[in-house]
C-alpha cells in the first residue's frame, strides 16, 4: 500500500475512533534515486484536533450559519412590527410567544429529538423554518396576526432544531475533545450575534420583510445542506422508538430524577436564566441614568462583550480541554459575578467610557466560560439517549427564569435603585457558581460519562 495512503487510511479510522493497528516503524519515501526512511507516529483520536474532524466541521459551520439567521429574525421581526404599527405591545407579545411555546413544548420537542435520527432532524425542521417564513410575506400595519404565527411556529420548530443539534455534537466528536468542540461553537454564536444582529436591523431597513424571508430563508437552507453532508451515523439509542413509556416526557423527567447531578444542573441553570434575564433593562438604565450614555453608548459597551467571549472559546479550547466543565461553569458564574460587581461599584469613582468598554470587555471571558462549562457538563453528565428530553426540559426551566426574572425587574425597577439592583444581579451570579458547587460538582452519582 502506498505510505502515504496509509498514514491517511490510520488517521481516519483514529478519527471514528476505531482501534488502530501499530503503525509500522518505517515508511520509505523514494526521491528520485535517494530513498529515505520516516518513523509514522501512531495516531489516535487523543493526538488529533477537533478541526480534522470533517463532520465536526460541517456542524460547526452549520451552527453558524443558523446562529445568524436567529439573530437576524430575532431582531428584524420585532422592529418591523414596532416600526409598522408603533405597538409596545404587540412587539412584546412576540418575544412572550416565543417564551411560552419553550415552556410549553421544549419537552416534548426534546422528546421527538430522542426517538427520530439527529441528523434527519436537524435537516428536516430547517427546511420547515425556511417554508414557515413566507407568511411574513403577508404582514403589513394593519395585518400583523401573520407575525405572531410566524414566531410561534418558528418557537416550534426551534424546540425541535435546538435539542437535536446540541445532541450531535457528542454523536461525532470524541468525548476527550468535546471541551474544545464547544468552546469553538460558542466562539462562532459570538460571531454570529455580532454578524446577524446588524444584518437584521439594515435587511428591514433596505427591503423590509420580503429581503429577510430572503436572507434568513437561505440560512436555514444552507444548514440543512451542511447537515446533508455529515456522514457520521445519527440514529435514536432507543431500541424500540414505538414504545412511548421509553421515550415519553414523563419517563425522561423520572430519569432524570434519578440522576442528582442533573437535577442540580437545571436548578443552576434556571437560577442563570433568572439572573440573565434582568440584566437588558438594568443595563440600558444605568448607561443612560448613571453613565449619562446615549443609545449609541448602550450598543457600544454592549458589544464589547464579544471580544472577551472570543478570547475565552480560544483560551478554553486550548488551555482547558482536559478541565471538567463543571468547574468552568462554576467558575465562570462566580467570576462573572465579581467582574460585575466591580462593573457597577466602580461608577461611583469614574464614568470614563474608556473604562467601561474594557470591564464590559472583561466580563466576556467568565460569561462565555460558564456558557462552555454548562454545554460540555450536561453532554457529560447527561446519558447520550436522555439528551433530547433534558435539553428540551433545560429549555422550558430557563424560559420560566427568563419570565421570572424579567417580570421582577419590571416590577421593582426605578431611576434611584438602579445600582441597588445590579449589585444584586451580581451576587445572584455568585451564588449560581456557589449552587453549581453544591449541587453539580461535589455532588456524585452513577451518571455514565458520554463515550464516542
Amino acid at each position: 500500500m502506498n505510505s502515504f495512503r496509509y498514514a491517511e487510511r490510520v488517521r481516519e479510522r483514529a478519527r471514528r475512533g476505531f482501534p488502530t493497528a501499530r503503525s509500522p516503524p518505517c515508511v520509505v519515501f523514494l526521491r528520485g534515486r535517494r530513498r529515505r526512511c520516516v518513523k509514522v507516529r501512531a495516531v489516535t483520536s487523543e493526538s488529533l484536533s477537533v478541526w480534522s474532524n470533517r463532520d465536526f466541521r460541517l456542524v460547526l459551520g452549520g451552527g453558524f450559519v443558523n446562529n445568524v439567521g436567529d439573530w437576524l429574525l430575532a431582531v428584524a421581526l420585532p422592529a418591523f412590527v414596532y416600526i409598522e404599527t408603533g405597538s409596545g405591545r404587540a412587539t412584546a407579545a412576540i418575544v412572550v410567544i416565543e417564551l411560552l411555546v419553550a415552556i410549553v413544548w421544549g419537552p416534548y420537542g426534546g422528546s421527538l429529538v430522542d426517538r427520530w435520527d439527529l441528523r434527519r432532524t436537524v435537516i428536516l425542521t430547517n427546511v420547515l423554518q425556511a417554508i414557515c417564513l413566507v407568511p411574513l410575506l403577508a404582514v403589513t400595519a394593519d395585518r400583523v396576526w401573520p407575525a405572531f404565527i410566524v414566531a410561534g411556529v418558528q418557537g416550534l420548530l426551534r424546540e425541535v432544531n435546538d435539542p437535536a443539534s446540541f445532541a450531535l455534537v457528542p454523536r461525532i466528536v470524541p468525548a476527550e475533545q468535546l471541551t474544545a468542540a464547544n468552546a469553538a461553537n460558542a466562539a462562532g454564536g459570538s460571531l454570529a450575534r455580532l454578524i446577524g444582529s446588524p444584518i437584521g436591523g439594515l435587511a428591514v431597513a433596505a427591503g423590509g420583510l420580503p429581503l429577510v424571508v430572503i436572507v434568513d430563508g437561505a440560512t436555514f437552507l444552507a444548514v440543512a445542506v451542511a447537515t446533508w453532508l455529515v456522514r457520521t451515523p445519527t440514529p435514536s439509542l432507543h431500541d424500540d422508538t414505538s414504545a412511548d413509556e421509553g421515550v415519553g416526557v414523563r419517563s425522561g423527567w423520572r430519569r432524570i430524577r434519578q440522576h442528582p447531578r442533573l437535577v442540580g444542573y437545571l436548578t443552576v441553570q434556571t437560577m442563570a436564566s433568572w439572573t440573565f434575564a434582568m440584566f437588558p433593562v438594568l443595563f440600558i438604565a444605568f448607561v443612560i441614568d448613571v453613565l449619562r450614555g446615549d443609545e449609541a453608548t448602550v450598543g457600544l459597551i454592549r458589544g464589547m462583550a464579544a471580544f472577551g467571549g472570543l478570547t475565552a472559546s480560544y483560551l478554553v479550547g486550548r488551555r482547558a480541554k482536559n478541565v471538567d466543565p463543571t468547574l468552568l461553569m462554576m467558575w465562570g458564574y462566580t467570576g462573572l459575578g465579581l467582574v460585575a460587581f466591580v462593573f457597577v461599584n466602580v461608577s461611583s469613582v469614574s464614568t470614563s467610557l474608556w473604562l467601561f468598554l474594557g470591564l464590559f470587555a472583561l466580563s466576556g471571558l467568565p460569561n462565555m466560560t460558564s456558557q462552555v462549562g454548562a454545554v460540555g457538563a450536561a453532554q457529560r453528565l447527561c446519558p447520550p439517549e436522555l439528551l433530547g428530553r433534558f435539553q428540551g426540559l433545560a429549555s422550558a426551566t430557563g424560559a420560566v427564569g427568563a419570565i421570572g426574572g424579567s417580570v421582577l425587574v419590571g416590577l421593582l425597577i426605578s431611576h434611584d435603585n438602579v445600582k441597588v439592583l445590579l449589585n444584586v444581579q451580581a451576587g445572584l451570579y455568585v451564588m449560581c457558581g456557589l449552587a453549581t458547587l453544591l449541587l453539580v460538582v461535589r455532588r456524585g452519582d452513577s451518571t455514565p460519562s458520554i463515550t464516542t
